[in-house]
């Protein structure tokens, strides 16, 4: 219950300003002091409760939407990614995993705007916050809700940054509709802001939240972010000595990596020591629950096995073979991660009734084979490569939904930040210096108790090829893998002309009946430099902007 209280400020926000925008409009004195299209300071910022319904207002655009964190942001940029294929579902998003989409298209209008949203509402908090003082509350009270405000910034613009290059800088409330026309400022301006926002947040954001506010940013996250941001900036030497600090803060604070892997992405161990940063839900409330969850569980299996996961998924977010033979031999990462065909980990079989079904398979000849196999109570169920288009399922977010209302209202968190992504930033920091130290990094996050592979040496590859593998199988299937390849401008290295990943479990086999299934579409990126498009709309209505990214 205690995560509740966040998210439900939420509503008081948007009901406190509904409240504002109705005050009588006899009052031309008020016409004249404050524009109607935004709440007046003066009558809204009263108390503390104020400020923390005003900071909340900033988390709103990633919880919200359908676009965020609520249900399609990590399945969609994963899909764009060689990691993750999209089931065929919603021509939006079938458009945008398959790169054929342009400036109008909704996904990319989407992020735009929530970031900007988020922007706008820390912006308001930022301005007016201090204006307490004369309320009576001290410094000390405000700083932690100024800086998460800096912290919502910074996150929204490295956000931006990361998927539309240069975007327009605001670093103030605007008061009419004209001041928000401003240019595309240079990454380098832009950054500068960010860092400003994390280095703020860092010291003035407290080590741990109180128990009512689980999940808001702590120090110990905005440090991690700043060490992010340095490093997506190419600021090596200066991304080292922040994720340094970070994980000294981090550490200090409790943080640190959990032995159990699959532990960390459960709802029975939501807030666990891992999670630096983590968007949070309520568990059987609509307005607050996700719809991700639902989407990560298997779709096409038998309706008799629908009782191990507790409903019927929408089994969007589908491994590739591609990132199944990105695993090592032998690295348990894999299992945690993808349901493929020869496992026997997909669930037990606990229904009453026994249930006969019959297996195929491709043998190592490549020969498709079929089998019976009878299931009854405690019977662990093999998983079948028909149950998905690629022949591979997740499995490291999925949950049992048995005890939720609707696939509408999971409560499950979604990591952002992990331990294990802070302690790969440093170790890439250092890769890119040339630094062997790199190594000791990425091998504390493999002798992990629950992963336990060995450690890598020199001799094993380049410092850069064994820190970028390492993100890859760490961090797959969180959302990550997109933002890597834009930076590290591999995209087109990668995809090829769209038939160098293996899509299918089974690829080698498959039939030229079955080609859509061998490989993603994936060769409609728009060029070497690969970014999203900056909506057309904001151009339309923008003066200040004339020109899109490469390619559209």
């Amino acid at each position: 219950m205690m995560k509740k209280n966040i998210i439900y400020s939420l509503s008081a926000i948007i009901i406190m300003t509904g409240i504002l925008f109705t005050i009588s409009c006899d009052d031309d004195k008020f016409l004249e002091r404050f524009p109607l299209d935004a709440p007046s300071p003066e009558i809204f910022f009263v108390d503390e409760a104020s400020a923390r319904m005003a900071v909340t207002a900033a988390h709103r655009p990633w919880r919200v939407p359908y676009q965020s964190y609520r249900r399609d942001l990590v399945l969609q940029l994963d899909a764009g990614s060689d990691d993750v294929y999209h089931r065929p579902a919603r021509a939006s998003s079938i458009q945008f995993a398959d790169w054929n989409f342009d400036a109008s298209h909704i996904h990319p209008n989407a992020y735009w705007n929530m970031a900007f949203q988020s922007i706008n509402h820390a912006n308001f908090a930022i301005a007016n916050i201090p204006g307490l003082l004369d309320r009576g509350l001290s410094q000390a009270q405000i700083d932690p809700y100024i800086a998460e405000a800096h912290f919502m910034r910074g996150f929204s613009y490295l956000f931006l940054v990361s998927l539309f290059g240069e975007v327009p800088l605001h670093d103030k409330p605007r008061s009419s509709f004209d001041e928000f026309d401003q240019p595309r400022a240079p990454l380098a301006d832009i950054y500068g802001q960010i860092f400003a926002d994390f280095t703020l947040a860092r010291e003035k954001l407290p080590e741990r939240q109180p128990a009512a506010y689980t999940g808001a940013p702590t120090s110990a996250a905005a440090a991690a972010f700043l060490a992010k941001a340095y490093l997506y900036s190419e600021r090596w030497n200066d991304a080292e000595t922040a994720a340094r600090t970070a994980i000294s803060i981090a550490e200090g604070s409790g943080y640190q990596l959990v032995d159990d892997y699959l532990s960390i992405f459960s709802i029975e161990n939501e807030g666990n020591p891992e999670l630096l940063y983590y968007i949070t839900f309520v568990e059987n409330d609509r307005d607050f629950g996700n719809n991700y969850s639902i989407g990560v569980l298997t779709r096409a299996n038998p309706p008799q096995f629908n009782h191990v996961q507790g409903m019927a998924g929408w089994g969007y977010l589908l491994p590739t073979r591609d990132l199944f033979d990105a695993y090592e031999p032998g690295d348990p990462r894999r299992d945690y991660t993808i349901f493929y065909p020869g496992t026997t980990t997909w669930g037990v079989y606990s229904a009453d009734q026994p249930f006969t079904y019959t297996h195929r398979i491709f043998n190592e000849a490549g020969e498709l084979e079929e089998y019976e196999r009878t299931y009854t109570a405690g019977t662990p169920i093999e998983y079948d490569y028909r149950w998905s288009e690629t022949g591979m399922n997740t499995r490291k977010t999925r949950r049992f939904m048995g005890n939720v209302q609707d696939g509408h209202s999971c409560g499950l968190d979604v990591p952002v930040m992990r331990m294990a992504e802070l302690y790969l930033i440093l170790a890439e920091a250092l890769a890119e210096q040339g630094k062997d130290e790199a190594l000791d990094w990425v091998n504390k996050v493999r002798a992990r108790a629950s992963v336990d592979m060995p450690p890598k040496t020199a001799a094993d590859g380049t410092l850069r090829d064994l820190v970028r593998h390492e993100r890859r199988v760490e961090l797959a299937l969180e959302g990550h893998r997109l933002y890597d390849l834009f930076r590290w401008r591999t995209v087109k290295e990668t995809f090829g002309d769209g038939t160098r990943v293996k899509k299918h479990f089974f690829s080698d086999y498959l039939t030229d009946m079955d080609s859509k299934y061998k490989n993603p579409k994936l060769d409609n990126y728009p060029g070497d430099l690969v970014l999203f498009p900056v909506p057309q709309n904001e151009i339309d209505r923008n003066s200040q902007i004339y020109t899109n990214n490469p390619g559209y």
